[in-house]
């Protein structure tokens, strides 16, 4: 599972060996200003996740990778059973993230109490 890490400024992201190998990603710094918005998703449903571009996919097992649905890159690391966190993002080469966590709710909120005003 992914660990999240708080800075004054930023959100940081850090995978396993394998989550970053499956997602053919690295671990990632989101500035808490280039979050638009927050959505905890408790219920993670296949079709929220678009078409994999490149990554690892079992399906509704893991999800890891890149992906696009409606013209918007996305980035995602979940895997069964995991709640969801969808950040969407003002700019970047990424315009959603969703991160798996065990405890969806706490982390939305945790994230927007950082996020500007």
């Amino acid at each position: 599972m992914a660990k999240f890490k708080f800075t004054n400024d930023a959100l940081q992201i850090e995978l396993s060996f394998w989550e970053r190998l499956g997602s053919m990603s690295r671990n990632r710094q989101i500035p808490f200003s280039e979050i638009a918005q927050v959505e905890a998703v408790e219920e993670v449903k296949m079709r929220i996740f678009g078409n994999r571009m490149m990554g690892t996919g079992l399906p509704k097992v893991a999800v890891l990778g890149h992906f696009r649905k409606d013209k918007k890159r996305m980035l995602v690391y979940w895997v069964r059973p995991q709640q969801a966190v969808i950040l969407d993002l003002n700019s970047g080469p990424y315009r959603r993230m969703i991160l798996g966590c065990s405890d969806a709710r706490a982390l939305a909120k945790e994230i927007t109490s950082h996020l500007p005003v």
